[in-house]
């Protein structure tokens, strides 16, 4: 199988040129994928990463703030519930 690259309308016909030719072809084309497999795939995987786990933060937080929310309405009705029934009975018996 013989190989033909043409440059600038000519043929090349040095097998020496070709080798070298044909070694670069190879290496750029190595060096692309290494750089796609090895530095853009892990960046994106990074990125998908963080995002999930920053929903599942957020997720936590909000869930964390309902749960406060009803404790805490519930402990301040709690407390000072009884307070208002007493402040309500004293102001009903003065005249």
């Amino acid at each position: 199988m013989t190989m033909h690259i043409i440059m600038n309308g000519r043929e090349v016909t040095s097998p020496v040129a070709k080798w070298g030719m044909t070694l670069g072809a190879t290496l750029v084309a190595v060096l692309i994928t290494a750089l796609m497999v090895f530095v853009l795939l892990p960046l994106i995987g990074v990125a998908v990463t963080l995002s999930v786990g920053f929903v599942l933060v957020i997720f936590a937080a909000v869930f964390a703030s309902v749960l406060a929310l009803a404790v805490g309405s519930v402990l301040f009705a709690a407390l000072f519930g009884p307070l208002e029934l007493l402040v309500e009975r004293l102001r009903h018996k003065r005249p």
